[in-house]
């Protein structure tokens, strides 16, 4: 059976759910599954991301943590964190996420980890590294919105998957309902409806 793993490119992933209007909360798992089908194994997902600095920015970095403990908990998948860093001008950069990224693609292809590597993401950097995975042997599938295709992407890819089609076919894996964790709250703002409909 085929053997596939699923490279996700967190940052980019995220903003093309919000540009085309989606829901951002992800089952990675159900989505890896989607994208590898049903008559391929499912070998690992890595997920890409950085992380905030909870001394610089603590509120985003306590934000981000139950959303990377949630990752944690993802059956198959490895978390593989960059970091931000802030210039002398006050801006925030990303640093050492892409270099991961594409290293990670081409040792695991040279490690034979993988048949086909998924790769979902939009950044045409990338391109070289899905050539280095296609010298050692390997097939890549790059997974992309219809709306912002990276044309070195695609020429460099064996496949590009329609990522519109996969996110509309299992929507109701790859999104799952939001989790009220307090039943009461539930409670109490049906008594509010009720409350506000005999005024």
């Amino acid at each position: 059976m085929e053997r596939v793993c699923v490279f996700i490119d967190g940052n980019n992933f995220y903003f093309g759910l919000k540009r085309n209007n989606r829901v951002t909360r992800v089952d990675y798992y159900q989505l890896s599954l989607a994208l590898t089908g049903p008559d391929r194994q499912l070998v690992k997902t890595y997920y890409y991301n950085v992380a905030y600095d909870k001394d610089l920015v603590p509120d985003k970095a306590k934000t981000q943590m139950s959303f990377l403990d949630s990752l944690d908990k993802t059956p198959h998948l490895e978390l593989r964190l960059g970091r931000l860093y802030t210039t002398s001008d006050g801006r925030v950069h990303e640093k050492g996420m892409d270099v991961l990224f594409a290293s990670d693609l081409v040792f695991h292809a040279a490690k034979k980890t993988f048949d086909t590597a998924i790769v979902v993401t939009e950044d045409g950097m990338y391109s070289s590294a899905l050539e280095n995975v296609k010298d050692f042997g390997r097939h890549v599938e790059i997974a992309t919105f219809q709306d912002h295709q990276s044309r070195e992407l695609v020429k460099a890819a064996d496949l590009r998957i329609p990522l519109d089609s996969v996110l509309d076919k299992y929507s109701s894996k790859i999104f799952p309902p939001e989790v009220d964790d307090n039943p009461g709250n539930k409670a109490e703002r049906v008594e509010r409806v009720q409350k506000s409909l005999k005024k």
